[in-house]
């Protein structure tokens, strides 16, 4: 069994964000944050912010281009929420000499976040938010939708730990964080390698839904990376496979509110279609083929070339040993259907990764 531990922790430097961008992303809230506190008409609105999204969750990979940040406020669910972003998308317009904003679907895009940070090409998306309990700051919120024109459901916090306790459970406490990682650059290469000839066509599913299947389907147990990989696509591809036989796009349960008491809310939403998904599911049996093939190469030389069909480039490639190897190819590994063991929750500290 080629466990590669040394091309992969490379291959986990290679993908990890700098540290320019971290430090960008860390300071890109701040002015926003300080802004609407004191801001003449929305520092009555403002309740708190928080940072959101794969930085905080510490699964960012590659250049960070994009940082969250949620913005609590004490409207309710009866105001109107395109005008509460609207109001929002005032407030911050003030921020800036020359505002470069747009309307999302749940959030105001801010393009030029650091403006005195040359050739940054950083965005912030701030979403506005209500409590929908002020005695638990830490439960699920409101956040507005604009094409549905109401309030809908989110848990952001609870995402958040969600990362951290499956990475408290991995193998030295750190392992799930870096497996979503890879995992969210194996798809970020695949389908670039060969994205559908659809003009326009954005990558889907996004980098969440990596994330949360990835989540669903790791096995913890397992120690090193190539089991971990093997095994979280054995057992995703076990549970999508029926899509070829029914054309249903199968449902991951969201972290936060897959005990929500509105059933259209427990699962992470997606905008794939048929055509997509079935796409993404030749992709992962392809893949698959090659995780199980660099698992049980006879040599590390073989086994990164596989890898690199599976990473691209990004992975090292090994000294041709073929000649005087004395592997031998390992049997397959037992890698079945693991169901996830249950959540504990546990608190860890900023930057679990």
């Amino acid at each position: 069994m080629q466990t590669m531990s040394k091309y992969f922790e490379d291959l986990r430097k290679e993908i990890e964000p700098n540290k320019e961008r971290k430090e960008e992303a860390q300071k890109a809230d701040d002015p926003v944050r300080e802004h609407l506190e004191s801001h003449e008409c929305f520092a009555d609105r403002h309740v708190t912010t928080f940072l959101y999204g794969s930085y905080k969750r510490s699964t960012a990979v590659g250049d960070i281009k994009d940082v969250d940040i949620v913005v609590v406020t004490n409207f309710t669910i009866d105001d109107d929420p395109v005008e509460v972003l609207d109001e929002l998308k005032d407030a911050l317009a003030k921020l800036y000499d020359e505002p470069d904003l747009s309307d999302q679907r749940r959030s105001i895009r801010i393009d030029r976040p650091l403006p005195d940070v040359p050739d940054s090409e950083l965005t912030l998306d701030v979403i506005p938010a209500i409590y929908q309990d002020e005695d638990d700051p830490d439960g699920p919120l409101w956040v507005p939708d604009r094409d549905k024109e109401k309030w809908i459901p989110s848990h952001p916090k609870a995402h958040i730990q969600y990362a951290s306790d499956l990475n408290a459970q991995s193998h030295q406490e750190r392992a799930f964080v870096r497996l979503t990682k890879m995992m969210k650059s194996w798809w970020k290469y695949q389908f670039e390698k060969r994205k559908p000839g659809v003009e326009g066509h954005e990558r889907k599913p996004k980098g969440f839904w990596i994330e949360v299947m990835t989540g669903e389907y790791a096995d913890l147990t397992r120690e090193s990376y190539p089991e971990m990989i093997v095994a979280v696509l054995e057992n995703a591809f076990a549970a999508f496979k029926s899509f070829r036989t029914d054309g249903i796009i199968p449902d991951l349960p969201d972290p936060g509110l897959k005990d929500y008491s509105d059933p259209e809310y427990r699962s992470v939403k997606t905008s794939m279609d048929e055509d997509e998904f079935g796409f993404f599911l030749d992709v992962l049996e392809e893949s698959l083929g090659w995780a199980r093939e660099a698992l049980n190469a006879g040599s590390e030389y073989e086994a990164s070339q596989s890898w690199r069909k599976f990473f691209g480039d990004v992975f090292p490639q090994a000294p041709d040993d073929r000649a005087n190897s004395l592997f031998t190819p390992a049997a397959a590994p037992a890698v079945g259907t693991f169901p996830n063991r249950p959540v504990m929750p546990r608190n860890k500290p900023e930057g679990f990764a």
